[in-house]
Parts: C-alpha cells; sequence; structure tokens
C-alpha cells in the first residue's frame, strides 16, 4: 500500500532561529536596570536584530512550502 502523500517533509536546517533568540537575549541585556543611557541603544540593536531574523526565518519558511511537491 502506498502513502497518499508521498512521505512527510523536514524543513532544511537554518540560522534564523538562532539569530532571533540572540536578538532577544540582546532585548533582555538592555532591560537590567541601570543608570547608562548606553542600554537603551542595546535593547534597540536587539530589537532590529529580532525583527530581522523573524523577517527572515518566515520568508524562507513560506519560500520551502511554496517549493513543495504537490
Amino acid at each position: 500500500m502506498s502513502e497518499p502523500g508521498g512521505g512527510f517533509h523536514l524543513p532544511s536546517p537554518s540560522s534564523q532561529p538562532i539569530v532571533t533568540s540572540l536578538g532577544i537575549a540582546l532585548m533582555l541585556v538592555g532591560l537590567v536596570p541601570d543608570a547608562r543611557i548606553w542600554r537603551m541603544a542595546i535593547v534597540s540593536l536587539g530589537a532590529m536584530v529580532f525583527l530581522i531574523g523573524v523577517w527572515l526565518w518566515v520568508s524562507d519558511a513560506v519560500a520551502e512550502y511554496r517549493n513543495l511537491p504537490d
């Protein structure tokens, strides 16, 4: 008996989850109570890294999903 879907699909390895978690870690480090002004720069940098990581992760997943065989 053959499978109707032809098996299952696993996504290819990616670095986007690591980049996204690095952005979250930077944001959390910037939230540590301190009297210095540079912590807002760390939060902003972490937010940018997080958003870029999520954007790349989602765009890769959508492109991979569109290229699946029927």
